[in-house]
């Protein structure tokens, strides 16, 4: 168990003992989460969604900024209700849904609402938005990753340098565009159909960064071809697509695969959640320095 509950019944009465639900409730594990555990939870007449974890310090992200934009993405309709918030619990409103499933994103009709759900985001949300904003740079956070593995002697130190002098390329490569607030983590389990409309959930890496950001997260999450690349990039900015932005989202997509396998390398000697973050990030860190190339080519 993640936090300080050493079993599911000692976490089932903590739960009760905060007096936000009708009877007794009861838990059943979701999803063992990158970075939490998840619950589906069980009253006398609803149902709701835990999220049971400490705050991501090492990853530079606060459990108090997700509660804070989830509550703006909730007035914005495109989140769950916040039910309750303390240290290592959050409780959300459940949605009933499914998550997308890559294929499903990929079917044009799906993607252009997912479009419009990140118009949603990078235009409403912030309007509600009323913490501190974080910055959600992805090259603060590879550079802040490379200082703290080096720090802890990984076994990738060997590459850290490079990786450095890479992510300074990408980063100039990336060019200049509006910035907005960014959901930041456009993966399929996070995206929720409940039928008529689509939810976001799962804010915790959200913040403030380019427009195409989201977009290049979307696309490096489902192994997006250049067709499906050009659709959502032509469906979020209604024109054709020059060859300078291309540039630019390509460079954004090579740093969301360095920042994710900085993420993984660090996740391997800081996370506590029972994960092969090993095997993850030797096949993230594949998928970067492929993309890396490709990168490269369109110089």
């Amino acid at each position: 168990m993640l936090a300080n509950y050493e079993s599911i019944n000692q976490l089932i009465d903590r739960l009760n003992s905060l007096n936000i639900f009708e009877g007794n409730v009861s838990a059943k594990k979701l999803k063992l989460g990158m970075n939490n555990e998840t619950y589906l939870l069980s009253d006398n007449n609803n149902k709701y969604v835990a999220k049971i974890g400490s705050a991501l310090v090492d990853f530079q992200r606060t459990r108090l900024h997700e509660i804070e934009a989830t509550k703006a993405g909730n007035i914005a309709n495109i989140a769950p209700k916040v039910i309750y918030y303390e240290k290592e619990i959050a409780v959300f409103e459940y949605i009933k849904s499914s998550a997308l499933t890559t294929r499903e994103i990929k079917q044009k009709n799906t993607l252009q609402k997912i479009v419009s759900l990140i118009k949603t985001v990078h235009k409403e949300v912030t309007k509600y938005f009323t913490q501190p904003p974080l910055i959600s740079w992805y090259f603060c956070s590879i550079t802040e990753s490379i200082k703290i593995l080096k720090n802890k002697n990984t076994i990738y130190v060997d590459r850290l340098d490079q990786l450095f002098e890479e992510s300074k390329i990408l980063e100039e490569a990336t060019g200049y565009h509006e910035i907005v607030f960014t959901h930041n983590d456009m993966v399929g389990a996070n995206i929720l159909n409940d039928g008529k409309k689509l939810w976001l959930i799962d804010w915790e890496f959200s913040g403030y960064n380019f427009a195409i950001l989201d977009l290049a997260n979307l696309s490096k999450n489902n192994q997006f071809d250049e067709e499906e690349d050009d659709f959502i990039l032509e469906e979020y900015f209604s024109n054709l697509i020059s060859l300078s932005l291309r540039y630019n989202f390509e460079a954004m997509k090579s740093a969301a695969l360095l920042r994710e396998t900085m993420w993984s390398m660090l996740a391997e000697i800081k996370s506590k959640n029972d994960f092969d973050y090993k095997s993850y990030t030797d096949k993230i860190y594949a998928r970067y320095k492929k993309q890396l190339d490709y990168f490269k080519s369109l110089k």
